[in-house]
């Protein structure tokens, strides 16, 4: 291949250019890598001005938002706001949190919540927030003296040298440590995390104002939902948030955002600072073909099938919109998302272009005997994977997502089987067996108080059908082959008979069979036929999905970590972007509108658009009682229109929920909380003409804030 033919092929290869609008950076990179870019698009700060470890930066307000067993799994975003631990995200990232204190009495996620006082804030059990402390760059010392070194022996000494390293970032410290893998393992930085552990709720707009439009807004634009959550952080004497305790009294941050009320015009600056979960920009012409005959095809149509039970169940009365309000929101969530994901994979007609970009990844890759000795097996071997997962991603999706989630009793009845175990036993262990019997009973209370039985059901019967539609069976639990041919695939009426013969059948018949257990009642477990059903989709999953699973997709990963590798050989001299991988992470770009479908949108939405929608549809576009009253009075007090979202070109995922949205001054002038239509597939391919996040307003969290809650004490602690 000559150097002309060579050079042509480079530049077309990922024909999409680095533009400053894409990408999720690494914040210690950026003086390397984009400060010139963000500059040229209007930022007037310094790249240390947003992450520096010798000084007090941007980077010390961020947060990640984890649990108590994952701290720095992060799953949103956040930042503190004030220099007395106030914490800004969204409604949907913690509004489960807030669930769990609601009741028909106190309908928190109906009515919204805001604490008077300190003392009246909730406590956020289950909630972790994490600060990164600083993040260093350990390729070479993890990876120096591995080049001859076989795969295991290779993983074995990094894993060694991990711990080490970790291990000694946080002597002496309460700190959390983990080694990030990017590119294929060709960059390695070691993280350094403060946790903070005793989280508070202070406020959270009720769920009409949080969710405004609901479904028929998801992942869409315009929109006006105030969809934001204020929390506190709590510590010790030392300032050490380790635990919660009535004794805490509210941190003080190391940094806490400033406030920008001036506004912005399109065309403005901005950034996105948070922490993104997962993107998949370098994935094959299989591979995305597979999510869309796999994921999106029998994803849809499972998760279709569940939010028609849920939706007729929570219109039955208010308890069960209660109990299964955040179900719904996590259902149709993701199934909205992969909806609009499809659309822009169709749009963009993704496929043909991976292919493009393989070919000429292809022609690179011969261009010398060099590179096709250490490159010319990724591609075959990619495809060769993703075929063999195509069956087994199917599976998994029915085994899981439509067995073992696919309502909630499944997971609740698989629990029985730690029982069946100890019961089954020759000599019984009575302590063991005791305690377990102890937490089983807490388990099923719990259970019957947050769910409905009927409702239960009803997944049971609609996802075995489902089931035995779409899976081979040679994939299917016995139980159900058995159920098809005894009752000619009336699943209605088996799950039926089922529960009629079952210690499950009722709240009160279960509390009783484990409040009088002996060793000897274990046969009852053993011979239950929901039992039975709901334990076969967890073996299911185990002898036929989980291993294999595993397996191939560890070999997929070998593949994929070569083909990232010679990605970023090949394109040495550029700017690479890396896949967003749960660590912080920095976009820029600028308020900007778009055109789609052959609608023209504005970036800008206001209070007026709010009425308007409220007024043509109110029950889809509800608010609560008088709100539409304050929105027109400050309408017509108002000389200016009143914010409530805007739009920008910067790239984001999931995880950057509840990222702050930052001016060129690096002040906070808005909060992420979704993305818009057909851009949804920039986690696989940006496209600057339609990659837009959406962001509420500050202004707009202050109008709610003021308006729904009267909450002057925290508009004045927050300025």
């Amino acid at each position: 291949m000559t150097r002309i033919k060579l050079l042509i092929v480079c530049l077309v290869l990922f024909s999409m250019p680095s533009k400053a609008d894409e990408g999720m950076w690494i914040p210690a990179l950026l003086k390397k890598y984009n400060i010139k870019d963000m500059k040229k698009a209007g930022f007037k700060l310094s790249a240390k001005d947003v992450y520096d470890i010798n000084k007090i930066c941007l980077k010390d307000a961020i947060l990640g938002l984890g649990s108590k067993s994952n701290p720095t799994t992060f799953t949103g975003s956040g930042s503190f706001i004030s220099e007395s631990g106030l914490v800004l995200t969204n409604h949907h990232t913690v509004v489960s949190y807030l669930h769990k204190h609601s009741s028909e009495e106190h309908n928190y996620l109906r009515n919204g919540f805001y604490a008077q006082n300190q003392q009246d804030e909730l406590p956020a059990k289950g909630l972790s927030l994490a600060r990164l402390v600083r993040m260093q760059d350990v390729t070479e010392e993890l990876l120096n003296g591995t080049e001859t070194l076989s795969d295991i022996e290779k993983s074995r000494l990094i894993d060694k040298r991990a711990k080490e390293i970790t291990a000694k970032a946080k002597e002496g410290k309460h700190y959390q440590t983990k080694v990030k893998s990017y590119f294929g393992g060709t960059q390695l930085f070691l993280e350094v995390y403060e946790v903070y552990r005793d989280v508070r709720i202070v406020a959270m707009p009720p769920l009409s104002l949080g969710k405004f439009g609901g479904e028929n807004d998801n992942w869409k634009w315009p929109r006006q939902s105030a969809d934001f959550a204020i929390l506190r952080v709590y510590a010790n004497s030392n300032n050490e948030s380790l635990r919660y305790s009535i004794a805490n009294e509210p941190i003080k941050p190391v940094n806490h955002l400033e406030l920008s009320l001036k506004g912005y015009k399109e065309g403005d600056f901005v950034m996105v600072y948070g922490f993104p979960a997962s993107t998949k920009q370098y994935l094959t012409a299989k591979a995305i073909q597979q999510i869309v005959q796999v994921k999106h095809y029998h994803g849809i149509k499972i998760r279709d099938a569940k939010m028609e039970i849920i939706n007729k169940a929570m219109s039955k009365n208010e308890d069960l919109w209660l109990k299964y309000s955040d179900f719904m929101a996590k259902t149709s969530n993701s199934l909205l998302r992969w909806k609009a994901e499809l659309r822009g994979i169709e749009k963009l007609d993704l496929v043909s272009l991976k292919k493009k970009e393989e070919e000429a990844f292809t022609d690179w890759v011969n261009s010398t005997e060099e590179l096709k000795e250490k490159y010319a097996d990724v591609i075959p071997g990619i495809e060769d994977c993703v075929a063999r997962l195509d069956t087994i991603e199917k599976l998994n999706l029915y085994a899981v997502e439509a067995g073992i989630k696919g309502g909630n009793f499944v997971s609740f009845a698989g629990k029985f089987d730690m029982l069946n175990a100890i019961a089954s036993r020759k000599n019984v262990n009575e302590k063991r067996l005791n305690k377990e019997l102890r937490k089983l009973r807490v388990e099923a209370s719990n259970f019957f108080n947050a769910y409905d039985l009927e409702t239960e059901k009803e997944f049971l019967k609609v996802f075995v059908k489902l089931y035995d539609e779409n899976v081979g069976d040679q994939y299917k639990p016995a139980p159900i082959i058995a159920a098809r041919k005894k009752y000619n695939s009336d699943f209605n009426q088996y799950i039926n008979d089922a529960f009629s013969n079952s210690i499950f059948s009722t709240k009160e018949n279960l509390i009783e069979f484990l409040k009088y257990f002996t060793k000897e009642d274990v046969q009852k477990i053993k011979n239950d036929p929901v039992f039975d059903l709901c334990i076969s989709y967890f073996l299911i999953n185990m002898d036929m999905v989980y291993r294999q699973r595993i397996d191939i997709r560890r070999e997929y990963g070998k593949y994929h970590n070569k083909y990232l590798q010679a990605i970023k050989e090949m394109k040495a001299d550029q700017k690479i972007i890396a896949d967003a991988n749960r660590s912080l992470r920095v976009s820029y770009g600028n308020i900007q509108g778009f055109n789609d479908e052959g609608e023209s949108y504005s970036p800008m939405t206001s209070l007026n658009d709010l009425v308007e929608k409220n007024s043509k549809n109110p029950k889809v576009y509800e608010v609560p009682e008088g709100y539409v009253d304050a929105c027109n009075k400050a309408i017509k007090e108002s000389i200016k229109s009143i914010p409530t979202c805007f739009i920008s070109n910067c790239h984001t995922t999931g995880g950057n929920s509840g990222s702050a949205v930052l001016n060129a001054k690096g002040k906070l002038i808005g909060l992420n909380f979704d993305r818009a239509g057909n851009g949804l597939v920039s986690d696989y391919k940006f496209m600057p003409e339609l990659t837009r996040h959406v962001a509420v307003d500050i202004r707009y969290v202050r109008f709610v804030l003021e308006h729904q809650f009267k909450a002057n004490a925290l508009l004045e602690e927050w300025k």
